[in-house]
């Protein structure tokens, strides 16, 4: 396991997608991100339109086109961009996927109870800006 925590490579590309366009004054163009970022352009275009079609970002017109931030980034929390792209992160009953005690009662369940919530409040606490600020 190369993670400690199970952020998919698309939250993570989407929020550092965010990052950059703090950090060039709320715009975004897909291609100088997706370089930046060491990922491919077309990916990087679908992420990019799903936080539009969220209200994460808006679509620019003109040349260069690209994106800006919808709202500040100190209003859009790094929660916000996981339920965009992926919706509600899933309640974890165990460590593996699918649970495989047979009660209720078990340590690790509540161990992965008590990560979620942490996990939760921490990335609804954590902004975009906050982010920037360290990047």
């Amino acid at each position: 396991m190369d993670r400690t925590i199970a952020i998919s490579d698309t939250v993570n590309a989407g929020i550092h997608a965010l990052v950059l366009a703090e950090k060039n004054g709320g715009n975004i163009a897909a291609r100088q991100a997706a370089e930046r970022l060491g990922v491919s352009p077309t990916y990087l275009a679908k992420i990019l339109q799903k936080l539009s079609g969220q209200g994460l970002l808006v679509p620019r017109c003109g040349l260069g086109g690209g994106y800006a931030l919808a709202r500040s980034a100190e209003a859009i929390s790094c929660l916000d961009v996981l339920t965009a792209l992926e919706g509600e992160l899933p309640i974890r009953e165990c460590l593996f996927a699918r649970s495989v005690c047979r009660t209720k009662t078990c340590a690790l369940r509540t161990f992965c109870e008590e990560t979620e919530v942490r996990l939760r409040r921490v990335l609804a606490a954590t902004t975009i800006a906050a982010v920037a600020r360290s990047f």
